[in-house]
């Protein structure tokens, strides 16, 4: 097993991790979307796979050899999505269900692009740290969809 022994090379394995999730997203999430019964939530999660394939794109355009290992915790949260799909009633219940699964991934996206930020700053690498703040603005504003779509859902009429 290699050592991760600089800031460079940390920054590197951010930015596989991040690629790697952004990956899962843009080939899992339309097979979420089709189970949601809100056609807002479905265009939401439509929309946010198409992103994540640009954020992937992205990345790559900056950064060399990502090939590297699964990202465990989208792939473990995208499961857990799926696993959903099969356990909870269709329609308003799923829904919030796959809100909370997907703001899940949110919230580590945001923490690992935070990461990714600060090594960027450090190492000074201008266009990585584009990347990783662009990518940042992206799941700060799909959280911000999520959470107000989240709260429709779930105000009693």
């Amino acid at each position: 097993m290699v050592t991760t022994s600089s800031a460079a090379a940390l920054l590197h394995v951010a930015l596989q991790d991040l690629h790697a999730g952004k990956e899962a997203q843009a080939a899992r999430l339309p097979g979420l979307a089709v189970q949601c019964r809100d056609p807002a939530l479905r265009e939401l999660l439509e929309a946010e796979a198409v992103r994540a394939a640009k954020q992937a794109a992205r990345i790559r355009a900056v950064a060399a050899n990502l090939t590297g290992p699964e990202n465990l915790w989208m792939a473990g949260i995208l499961d857990d999505a799926e696993r959903d799909t099969k356990q909870t009633q269709p329609g308003r219940l799923l829904d919030i269900a796959l809100i909370g699964a997907v703001r899940k991934a949110k919230a580590a996206e945001i923490v690992s692009s935070e990461t990714a930020m600060a090594l960027a700053c450090e190492v000074d690498v201008s266009d990585l740290l584009a990347v990783a703040t662009a990518n940042h603005a992206d799941e700060i504003e799909t959280d911000r969809g999520l959470k107000s779509r989240l709260a429709v859902l779930t105000t009693r009429k």
